[in-house]
């Protein structure tokens, strides 16, 4: 990588020294054509070719979103986005980053793609709670994403459908992510990255994400394992849950509602207008509850079925991965995935989905009350995120496949006590505590070494398991097996807890919605 310029496949890129002179850096990087005109909602096209070199020095713009950060006073902002206001946005977004601590093209170092959550309608790949330089320091080298949201990422309407009868529908943000990762497998040797060693990881809408590439046939080939940060929640018969996917015909339905109700007449005036002005009509129609909720349908063509579908239905392959979430995320995922029963009614109704076996949901149960209601919803057992990541170490397992599954329970300091949120574990993960506002101690350094380490292991090899990046050997994490059901949980330190699948989890995981 003489003078940090590189050869890819659409002409020369010169890099810029990180903060980390060791580190050489790439940003903005086109991995597809801007889509824009025409090009808005479909699927992402390749890169025009360029004559002389292109430097790679700052951040392609963030994907149209409402802008974040505008709020001084608002929890994410001081979180994740203290500068947000000042980043530049566009329907011009289809870039990423690459992070890389070789010197040369050919050492074949382990490879992070990273896909950031947001609800898939925010966020972008530079937040400030990702350290990427340090985490190629580590020995990676790491692609960051940036990809269509909301109604110009998901957006699935009849005429698009007949446009394009063979293309996939209404997933162009999953498109984008596949086709970052399918230009990482064609290009990352020219940073000192391996094409056989890419792992894919996200969070949030992001770990979502890696879920859907984990499940589609277009993308299974181009990497080898996963990490699924607080995004697995299966649904189950019993609480009448179901995933965010439906059919195409109901997407292009809530399509057609949509130009319905914003007075587009078509899809050429549709493509005719601004986007970050559709995006704003939205949301205006949003409020007034007929607005486009962006999902990408099952179209047979990406996706044949849902993520949990695909694995329990032993789809995924045989890739490593590891599943977890923060122990304070708890609550708001059982009601986001609708799976709260209130009451002895509730329970009795639920008890229907089980047929001849509602005796022995009740008896197993065991609730005489409203309040033993409330208390066996907050167990493991119905608690979404928990039995969710607990069956797919077990079913997984029972394929013959391994996973790692951990709990993140570091209490996080500061004077508005958040508790361990949504994301908590981010910085931990991925090493910035120093990027943070909050008053971390000694001790949240060492659980952020100890972490990052876990992953850059998993990343290297598959197995979290080896050394931390100080050279201290790392406390054992055992895959999940019925002979060591065990999770790691993260403390102030790292230690494996057992798993205890109920009579309960049994039960329930036969109301697991294929």
């Amino acid at each position: 990588m003489k003078d940090r310029r590189v050869c890819i496949e659409s002409g020369l890129l010169q890099g810029i020294f990180g903060y980390d002179p060791r580190i050489t850096v790439f940003k903005g990087v086109p991995y597809a054509k801007p889509p824009v005109g025409e090009l808005r909602w479909r699927a992402p096209q390749p890169v025009e070719p360029w004559e002389g070199v292109r430097m790679a020095c700052e951040y392609g713009p963030m994907s149209v979103q409402d802008v974040p950060g505008l709020d001084p006073n608002e929890f994410w902002t001081k979180e994740l986005h203290p500068a947000g206001p000042e980043f530049e946005m566009s329907e011009d977004c289809l870039y990423l980053n690459v992070f890389t601590p070789a010197k040369k093209g050919n050492e074949k170092l382990p490879v992070l793609v990273y896909i950031h959550g947001g609800g898939l309608m925010g966020g972008y790949p530079y937040e400030i709670e990702f350290d990427w330089e340090h985490m190629a320091r580590k020995g990676i080298v790491v692609v960051t994403v940036a990809y269509r949201l909301g109604l110009l990422g998901f957006f699935s309407h009849p005429e698009l459908s007949e446009e394009a009868p063979d293309d996939p529908k209404g997933a162009y943000g999953y498109l984008d992510q596949l086709a970052a990762i399918q230009w990482t497998a064609r290009n990352i040797a020219a940073f000192g990255g391996d094409p056989e060693k890419i792992t894919i990881a996200g969070q949030s809408a992001g770990a979502g994400s890696v879920l859907t590439h984990l499940s589609s046939p277009m993308s299974q080939p181009y990497f080898r394992a996963a990490i699924v940060q607080s995004g697995i929640i299966m649904p189950f018969k019993d609480t009448a849950g179901r995933g965010r996917n439906g059919s195409v015909e109901e997407a292009e339905a809530a399509g057609k509602a949509f130009f319905e109700a914003a007075g587009i007449h078509s899809l050429a005036e549709a493509r005719a207008m601004d986007g970050i002005e559709l995006h704003k009509l939205n949301k205006a129609l949003s409020q007034k509850g007929c607005g486009f909720r962006s999902f990408a349908p099952i179209d047979g063509i990406f996706q044949y079925e849902t993520s949990t579908a695909a694995m329990v239905n032993d789809h995924w392959g045989d890739k490593p991965v590891i599943f977890g979430y923060t122990s304070g995320e708890l609550k708001m995922f059982n009601r986001f995935a609708g799976s709260l029963i209130e009451n002895m009614e509730d329970l009795q109704k639920a008890a229907e989905a089980y047929g001849n076996q509602k005796d022995v949901f009740l008896q197993c149960a065991g609730c005489t009350c409203d309040e033993d209601v409330k208390k066996l919803m907050a167990s493991d057992a119905f608690t979404s995120l928990v039995i969710s990541t607990y069956l797919a170490g077990k079913i997984r397992c029972e394929q013959g496949h391994r996973s790692y599954l951990y709990e993140f329970d570091v209490d996080i300091p500061g004077e508005d006590h958040p508790g361990i949120y949504h994301g908590a574990e981010l910085p931990f993960a991925y090493d910035a505590l120093a990027r943070m506002w909050r008053p971390y101690q000694g001790y949240h350094y060492d659980m952020a070494r100890i972490i990052s380490s876990y992953w850059v292991n998993f990343i290297a090899n598959g197995n979290p398991n080896g050394l931390s990046t100080n050279g201290e050997t790392l406390p054992r994490w055992d895959a999940y097996s019925p002979e060591t059901p065990m999770q790691m949980k993260f403390t102030r330190e790292a230690k494996e807890s057992k798993i205890v699948i109920d009579d309960m989890m049994k039960l329930r995981e036969t109301m697991i919605v294929k």
